[in-house]
C-alpha cells in the first residue's frame, strides 16, 4: 500500500512528490464526492483506501470509514454477480489455454473471487 501522505509531505521523497501531485489533481477534478463518499468519474468505483485517505489529508470532506464501507459493498455486490456468470464453451476453451500459458500444464488454479478450481 503505498502512502501518499507521506510521500507528499516527506523530503525523502522529492522523486514522488509529482506523482502526489498528479494525484491531487486528480482526486480534485476526476472524483465526485456524494455524502462522504468519493468515487472516480470514469468508473463510478470508490478508488483505494489509501487514495480516499490523501483526499482526506488534502482537505476534501470525504468520509474515509463510508467510503471502506461502500467499497466492500461494491465489491460484495460484483462478486456475487461475478459467481454467477455462465460461459461459453468458447469462452472456456480461451480460458483454459491462458491459465495453461500462465501456470504450465498441471498445475491447480483458483479464482479467488468465483472459487472455482481449475486443472491446466
Amino acid at each position: 500500500m503505498t502512502n501518499y501522505i507521506e510521500q507528499h509531505e516527506s523530503p525523502r521523497y522529492p522523486h514522488q512528490r509529482l506523482e502526489t501531485e498528479r494525484l491531487m489533481e486528480s482526486v480534485r477534478n476526476d472524483a465526485t464526492i456524494t455524502d462522504g463518499v468519493m468515487r472516480w468519474h470514469a468508473n463510478d468505483n470508490v478508488p483505494p483506501q489509501e487514495v480516499v485517505e490523501f483526499a482526506k489529508h488534502i482537505g476534501l470532506d470525504v468520509d474515509v470509514e463510508k467510503s471502506a464501507q461502500v467499497r466492500t459493498a461494491d465489491f460484495a455486490k460484483f462478486a456475487a454477480s461475478y459467481r454467477k456468470i455462465k460461459r461459453t464453451p468458447e469462452q472456456e476453451s480461451e480460458a483454459a489455454f491462458e491459465r495453461r500459458a500462465a501456470f504450465g500444464p498441471g498445475a491447480d488454479v483458483v479464482d479467488v473471487i468465483s472459487g472455482r478450481r481449475y486443472r491446466t
